[in-house]
């Protein structure tokens, strides 16, 4: 054995954290670089909102995940409407992508008719916003954040509302920046389709009942599900703007050689070899 055992049980395999309350939980430590490293376990955990968390809930994460903060991607209004639980010796920092008066554009936000769901923009024009414009700087400042964070802070939870889209963009950009494959950060973000498939599905024919539009009814359940084409709007888009997300990194986080691979230790294991 040239490789020891250790590589097969991280072979870009992370956890689902299977929680009471809430739902589309995992810890993205398991994943392995290109270069051959592994993401900590316990550093960087994607979910959703934890408005529903139950006391269960909050003892997993804090004894067995070591949760120490919170980036609430919400906007402002959508937390005053069902704000993340106060948890005991946990920071919650309110992180919004979207600003106030651009918020409309998220499929998060709460439907309220069906002319709603009609005028909604394509998922991809979603996802290309997140990356431009006002949000961008917003999206920057999220990863500067997380990127940089004292060893203390962290486990990190990352959500927006449903843990897909916002959450979605982050965890790529996150992953790209500590070098996982294209193919590795789609598989994550495809993974909330577990949890979303019956919602979605529940829409679709909700909808074809209610209007017998199948185009509409289609188009209602792409709103709730990941799909490779949404995220990779976002990173094409990125790559469009800077020439590659090597280029979007060194531009827009300005880190120094130094910093890049002292962030990258912090975050990062090697694999171990066999004697």
């Amino acid at each position: 054995m040239t490789i020891f055992i250790l590589f097969l049980c991280y072979n870009n395999y992370m956890e689902v954290i299977k929680l009471r309350g809430i739902k589309n939980y995992r810890d993205l430590g398991g994943l392995k670089t290109v270069d051959g490293r592994i993401l900590k376990s316990h550093m960087l955990i994607r979910g959703t909102t934890l408005f529903k968390i139950t006391s269960h809930d909050i003892n997993l994460l804090k004894n067995k995940y070591n949760l120490k903060s919170i980036v609430d991607l919400r906007t402002n209004k959508e937390i005053s409407e069902r704000p993340d639980s106060q948890i005991e010796g946990v920071s919650i920092y309110k992180m919004p992508i979207f600003n106030e008066e651009t918020a409309g554009i998220s499929r998060e936000k709460k439907v309220r008719s069906i002319d709603t769901l009609v005028k909604m923009p394509k998922m991809e024009d979603l996802y290309v916003h997140m990356v431009t414009h006002d949000c961008l700087e917003n999206v920057v400042s999220v990863l500067k954040f997380i990127l940089t964070a004292e060893k203390e802070k962290f486990a990190f939870v990352f959500h927006c509302t449903a843990g897909k889209d916002r959450t979605g963009i982050i965890a790529a950009l996150l992953l790209s920046f500590l070098g996982v494959d294209r193919a590795t950060i789609i598989k994550d973000y495809l993974m909330t389709n577990k949890n979303v498939k019956f919602k979605a599905s529940m829409a679709y024919v909700g909808l074809l009942l209610l209007k017998k539009n199948h185009k509409l009814a289609h188009k209602i359940k792409h709103y709730f599900m990941a799909e490779p084409a949404f995220i990779k709007a976002s990173l094409n888009q990125l790559e469009k703007d800077f020439g590659s997300l090597d280029n979007f990194f060194k531009e827009k986080l300005a880190f120094s050689t130094e910093q890049t691979n002292q962030i990258k230790n912090k975050f990062l294991d090697k694999i171990q070899e066999s004697e």
